[in-house]
């Protein structure tokens, strides 16, 4: 299984090390183990039936623990996605950003969309990009803002006059 992956879904689900050696049926030693080791690819052979268990309480498919996450998992793409949306260190890593755009907090989403604008985050996190657009609009740099509100307010009266 991918380490990383399975790190960065448990940080999703607010586990640490115990709760994910409960959910694998392995003792907290061995996943501090895990945690601890330097090596390069960071991988780990589970059985079967734990990795099943994990997966199941991580609510992801086994196949998803054995592979690394997109974009976190290749160094190339992880650099120029940490330059572009990590600039500030407003989050420390890319797994922290992700974890918060997926909970569609204020200033993720106004990162995702300064970034990326608004089609693009909402093609990514959904519906709810637009939604809350008037809420985290203040978090995006001024000038940008007055572009996307424009856009925003011709896309409003747009979705307003369909039947």
């Amino acid at each position: 299984m991918n380490l990383t992956t399975v790190k960065a879904l448990a940080r999703a689900k607010g586990m640490n090390q115990s709760d994910i050696a409960r959910a694998a049926g392995v003792s907290r030693q061995r996943v501090s183990q895990w945690f601890k080791s330097n090596g390069s690819p960071r991988e780990v052979n589970l059985r079967s039936d734990h990795l099943r268990d994990l997966a199941q309480e991580l609510e992801v498919r086994i196949d998803d623990l054995l592979k690394p996450l997109p974009v976190i998992g290749e160094p190339d793409i992880n650099r120029l996605e940490t330059t572009n949306l990590l600039w500030d260190r407003l989050y420390p890593d890319l797994v922290e950003f992700a974890i918060d755009a997926g909970k569609l907090r204020e200033k993720a989403l106004a990162r995702l969309v300064q970034v990326y604008g608004l089609f693009a985050s909402a093609k990514m996190l959904g519906e709810k990009v637009w939604k809350k657009f008037p809420k985290y609009k203040k978090h995006i740099q001024p000038t940008l803002r007055k572009e996307l509100e424009v856009i925003w307010s011709l896309r409003e009266s747009r979705m307003n006059h369909l039947p």
